[in-house]
């Protein structure tokens, strides 16, 4: 069952300078990432040469996009 609004930063620490796509598909960029499954964050708890914190919640990335203001600026100039 997935964890609601939880997040993880992973931490390359063997490669502190990876760009690139890692396991499961996670984009790492500069060695760190931001993943939304606690099956991954428990992934990279488990290997070597990663390091996996808790994202403390915050209105900004706990706060769901509205898809009806998606496109506010666009109809802005109209």
């Amino acid at each position: 069952m997935a964890s609601k609004n939880k997040q993880w930063k992973v931490t390359v620490e063997s490669n502190p300078g990876f760009c690139g796509v890692d396991a499961g598909g996670v984009q790492f960029a500069h060695g760190e990432a931001v993943v939304e499954s606690q099956r991954l964050a428990d992934w990279f708890k488990k290997h070597k040469g990663y390091k996996v914190t808790e994202v403390k919640a915050t209105a900004a990335n706990t706060a769901k996009k509205d898809p009806a203001n998606e496109n506010a600026d666009d109809k802005s100039d109209q």
